[in-house]
């Protein structure tokens, strides 16, 4: 890795073997992706629940959970505009702390898209499986059945994974957007806002923990600016763009639901937009609602696998992964990359067949991963910025270090750790023994020439 002073630097994984993909990604491609990988199954339920645990207050939860957003995606842009690569997280650590940690932590996060991605595709086959005809398919095929599709799109490449991307980002959105209109006109929203005193601040407040999880999912953006055509200029665009079309359809969502539906209604806090959907239109106007969930999903799906993958050709470049995996085909697209992604998240879909797994406990895990993993990113923005960003990053550091040590237990994070080490002990051991052969490749040129 090497850098000139505050000029552009490049991710340690531009600069070693294997060949760069090419810029494709422009501004409205990215941020359709940027869209599809945020916005996922939570969003249909998120709203339902906030309201049933804080009432009218709960639309503070959303604007609270957004403010908290913005200073972890300040720290997302810089690094990902100044350090663009395929190693995204691994690639912020590497140029802040050195190889060794960084093996650690792609190996940590190619563990938690492990788990979280056949997650994804276990909710999404909920979705799928109550559709007309699809009732009697088993959640573990219907699961397989969507990651299959979405693996087929990323291996199509970049262009057709971008449009696929750009046509389900607006469907999503517009659908989203859509039901939060009709609530909002079939019902009185003045008559529902919170109210404006700090009590209702404290209790709206106590709600974020449900909705947060709506607003994660920039950090996969950072496996992707490899691709950026504009790397320096786009990807904060695409953060905040983004980031302003995602929060106002969760507010609108949000709103539509607490104006229209009865706050202890037992479809609220299990399916408050097909509950609207229902009281709007008709019950039989509902499967529309699963539909919209097997669009959600399947985006969701492209955009995992297609910033897995790229994490996955990064660390073969760097020697953590069989090399093979680095390969490119068709000048833009680690294909070897794709298929060994899918098909690990295959097996792992398989083993809750047999209830080696479960959903809960796969959301659970990778849920905490990522997390871990912003904590990460604000320590190396701390290391790599100066002034009032290091101060910045230290701050979110902090905050993001309190929030795992109150609620993370000590054998939540045995995964974690188990990674972190396995992945910098591996690397560790690879520069050893790679150092060993440079020396004695010296001392038998050295003893040649005596003779």
């Amino acid at each position: 890795m090497t850098t000139t002073g505050d000029a552009a630097a490049v991710a340690p994984s531009e600069t070693t073997e294997g060949a760069r993909l090419r810029g494709h990604l422009k501004l409205p491609g990215a941020t359709a992706l940027a869209i599809t990988i945020v916005v996922g199954s939570g969003a249909l339920v998120s709203p339902g629940l906030a309201y049933r645990q804080a009432g009218n207050a709960a639309l503070y939860a959303w604007v609270l959970a957004a403010v908290v957003t913005v200073p972890l995606l300040i720290v997302f842009a810089r690094l990902g505009a100044r350090y663009p690569g395929a190693g995204g997280v691994a690639g912020f650590v590497q140029v802040a702390f050195g190889r060794h940690p960084a093996a650690g932590v792609e190996l940590l996060t190619i563990g938690t898209f492990g788990l979280g991605i056949p997650a994804i595709a276990l909710t999404g086959a909920g979705y799928l499986t109550v559709l007309p005809g699809l009732t009697g398919v088993p959640i573990p095929v219907a699961a397989a059945v969507l990651l299959v599709v979405a693996a087929a799109v990323v291996l199509a490449g970049v262009r057709l994974s971008t449009g696929v991307q750009i046509a389900l980002a607006v469907l999503l959105t517009v659908g989203l957007l859509a039901v939060g209109v009709l609530a909002l006109v079939h019902a009185s929203p003045a008559g529902h806002l919170p109210p404006a005193s700090g009590s209702a601040v404290v209790t709206g407040a106590g709600a974020i923990g449900v909705v947060y999880f709506a607003f994660t999912g920039w950090e996969m953006l950072s496996f992707t600016t490899e691709e950026y055509v504009h790397p320096r200029r786009d990807f904060p665009r695409v953060v905040v763009v983004s980031f302003l079309i995602v929060t106002v359809m969760y507010l609108m969502l949000a709103l539509g639901v607490q104006s229209l539906l009865p706050e202890y209604a037992a479809t609220t806090d299990s399916a408050p937009i097909q509950a609207i959907v229902t009281r709007i239109a008709s019950p039989a106007a509902g499967w529309s609602v699963a539909l919209l969930g097997v669009v959600i999903i399947v985006a969701n799906l492209v955009g995992a696998i297609w910033g897995a993958s790229r994490l996955v050709m990064s660390s073969a470049r760097e020697g953590l992964l069989p090399r093979p995996l680095a390969r490119i085909s068709g000048g833009d697209n680690p294909r070897i990359a794709v298929v060994a992604c899918a098909a690990v998240f295959l097996v792992v879909i398989a083993t809750s067949v047999g209830g080696w797994s479960s959903l809960g406990g796969l959301l659970s895990v990778a849920g905490k991963n990522f997390f871990l993993l912003y904590l990460l990113c604000a320590l190396a923005y701390s290391r790599l910025f100066h002034g009032w960003r290091r101060i910045l990053g230290l701050l979110v550091a902090a905050v993001l270090a309190v929030v795992a040590g109150v609620a993370f237990g000590g054998g939540q994070l045995v995964y974690a750790a188990v990674l972190l080490a396995v992945g910098a002990g591996v690397s560790y051991g690879r520069a050893r023994r790679s150092a060993q052969r440079v020396r004695d490749e010296r001392v038998g040129a050295a003893g040649g020439s005596g003779t």
